[in-house]
């Protein structure tokens, strides 16, 4: 059974994942959320561990619901 990103995720993993979701790079998001570099590369460790995922395309995939 795979988790449920909406339960798993913290709000502000979600919406790195979802800036992620739209083809943004990680410094992008960075910028666009006014965190580090950095922080953002944490947030998608977490995501990939909570969403127990391997890379960007299935964390994606997970979050589009696919």
């Amino acid at each position: 059974m795979t988790p449920n990103h909406q339960t798993v995720l913290s709000e502000r993993e979600k919406e790195v994942l979802g800036l992620l979701s739209k083809g943004h790079l990680y410094k992008e998001i960075a910028d666009q959320l006014d965190i580090s570099l950095n922080t953002v590369k944490q947030h998608i460790h977490h995501i990939y561990e909570k969403l127990q995922v391997q890379n960007r395309t299935e964390a994606v995939l997970m979050y589009l619901g696919r």
